[in-house]
């Protein structure tokens, strides 16, 4: 009788713990090693985005001008017959940006707006159409907004946008005017966050108050700053203007209530602030008062779309409330006069900047000064 063998049993190799673990770890030092390099590659592309965004705005400007021989108004311009010189908004209730439209094929927007009320949001909402588009030129893909989507939600001061919806989001503006000291000392407005600010030293941009002809940029188109980033601003942040603020001295009620007669104004008991994150609003144009991307905080408001007092942070010129900024490290895209589109640096003279936005202040800039 023949025994059975006893069967020889082989161990399968298998991971220990240890070794498992030194796995699960060189995988996490590369993805950590990957990580920044994917978001590097992805932001890379949307500052590229963004800079033909603001690309397009250029050629838009330049198309105007041909079509209007001009640049068109900035929206905010400043009311030099009063000292200091303050903001004024008397070139109708429009942005530069809605008066482009029709240069960055932007016409089904165009067209649905009606310039002859006084303002993209009139109280008859025969412009809500037009000025909820979301138009992707005027959005940054860098920036973030809250709400997001490229609409600013349900204004409760607005009854059209209560029904409907919001309006449509920007991340471009026209600088309109720099109080920056030209000698870099601080003066009357300056803060912790604007050191250099001189309201005393006010002077216009390229788009100022109506129409600019080439020939008035004396400092050359090549040198002088027309849009610039202004990124991710929406109902959390504050103007310090009402939509009855009109010059500094008129109340827009009383220029402006014949051509909108069931506007609410002073009268009504309540004034909404002016809301610059929309592409249509004439206070999307702004004044430099310091370089870009200001690092002081808090950057926007507590209470939104002014619904309680009192603001605390209302016009407190830091954070994204000092122009210019973006969403991008390092500094900010602009593109000048002539079309060509630059990158600012954060580190920028404060100086240096000032000259870069004013039109006919006669400074000459090198290119590598920022």
């Amino acid at each position: 009788m023949s025994g059975s063998r006893p069967r020889s049993t082989r161990l399968r190799p298998a991971f220990t713990l240890i070794e498992l673990l030194v796995v699960i770890a060189i995988i996490a030092v590369l993805i950590a090693l990957l990580l920044p390099a994917v978001q590097s590659a992805r932001e890379a592309a949307r500052r590229a985005q963004c800079t033909n965004n603001l690309k397009q705005l250029g050629l838009a400007l330049h198309n105007y001008e041909s079509s209007n021989g001009a640049f068109p108004s900035g929206g905010e311009s400043t009311n030099f017959n009063v000292t200091p010189a303050c903001s004024q908004f008397v070139d109708g209730g429009w942005s530069t940006l809605a008066r482009i439209l029709p240069y960055i094929e932007g016409n089904t927007s165009f067209n649905a707006l009606n310039f002859n009320f006084a303002e993209y949001n009139d109280a008859y909402g025969s412009n809500y159409t037009g000025a909820s588009q979301v138009v992707a030129v005027f959005l940054c893909p860098s920036a973030v907004h809250s709400p997001d989507g490229g609409r600013d939600g349900i204004d409760p001061y607005d009854p059209n946008s209560a029904i409907n919806g919001g309006f449509g989001y920007n991340d471009y503006g026209p600088t309109v005017y720099t109080d920056i000291s030209p000698v870099g000392q601080p003066g009357i407005g300056a803060t912790p966050w604007t050191p250099y600010r001189n309201k005393l030293t006010r002077a216009n941009g390229l788009l100022k108050q109506g129409k600019t002809r080439i020939a008035e940029a004396t400092d050359g188109t090549s040198n002088t700053i027309a849009i610039a980033e202004d990124g991710g601003r929406d109902p959390r942040y504050l103007s310090p203007y009402t939509e009855g603020y009109y010059d500094g001295v008129n109340a827009r009620q009383a220029v402006l209530s014949a051509m909108n007669p069931l506007d609410p104004g002073p009268a009504g008991g309540y004034t909404p602030y002016r809301r610059f994150w929309r592409w249509a609003e004439p206070d999307e144009g702004y004044g430099v008062s310091g370089t870009p991307n200001n690092g002081g905080k808090p950057s926007y408001e507590i209470s939104p779309w002014g619904q309680s007092q009192p603001y605390i942070a209302q016009g407190n010129n830091a954070g994204a409330n000092d122009e210019i900024s973006s969403f991008h490290p390092g500094g900010a895209n602009v593109v000048f006069g002539d079309g060509h589109v630059g990158f600012l640096k954060n580190s920028i003279s404060p100086v240096v900047m000032r000259s870069l936005v004013t039109l006919n202040g006669g400074e000459v800039v090198s290119s590598d000064a920022y």
